[in-house]
């Protein structure tokens, strides 16, 4: 919010100044000043790690904010090494935020790009795209892999509700879960 508020101060000021340099309309004393601040605040701002900014956003929930810095981040990158291996890291991680932010064509887009996904991509994409028999399968693979975590089970859980399992294996999945929580 106060990163917001900043960029848009400098915005303005921006604007301000160039404004009276077209009309040439300078009073010398407060542009040397408004300069000043100007130049301190934008190079506080751009001292700041972006993608330190990107994680702290994303773990905020602030996943708008996020994405736009993951977004500057990847640009850079792409500038500066275009074979960069961190690439797919913050692909996945655009993956994820277009997930939160129920942006599917994003999703699908950024999808292109990865070349080899995760599970909890897949697990991502098919959920997001109604996929719930592919998810279901992940989440039983992810179950295998590690049978008491309790949030594997709960992805499955949501998967049949979603398909419309309100069966027995719903009802020995839930049991399981209940019993494991007890103990």
């Amino acid at each position: 919010m106060l990163l917001d508020h900043l960029n848009k101060w400098v915005r303005i000021v921006r604007q301000d100044i160039s404004s009276k340099k077209a009309d040439n309309k300078r009073p010398r004393g407060h542009d040397t000043q408004a300069d000043e601040h100007l130049l301190r605040v934008a190079s506080i701002l751009s001292s700041i790690n972006q993608d330190l900014m990107a994680k702290a956003a994303l773990q905020c929930k602030a996943y708008a904010r996020s994405l736009m810095n993951f977004e500057s981040q990847i640009i850079s990158l792409r500038q500066s090494l275009p074979q960069s291996r961190d690439l797919p890291d913050y692909y996945e991680r655009l993956h994820e935020i277009y997930a939160y932010l129920d942006e599917p064509d994003g999703m699908e887009g950024v999808s292109t790009l990865i070349l080899s996904p995760s599970l909890e991509h897949q697990i991502r994409q098919h959920e997001s795209t109604g996929r719930w028999t592919s998810a279901q399968s992940c989440w039983e693979v992810r179950l295998q892999q590690s049978p008491d975590n309790l949030d594997f089970h709960l992805g499955l859980l949501r998967c049949l509700r979603n398909l419309g399992h309100y069966g027995i294996q719903s009802v020995n999945t839930l049991f399981k879960l209940r019993t494991d929580i007890c103990l």
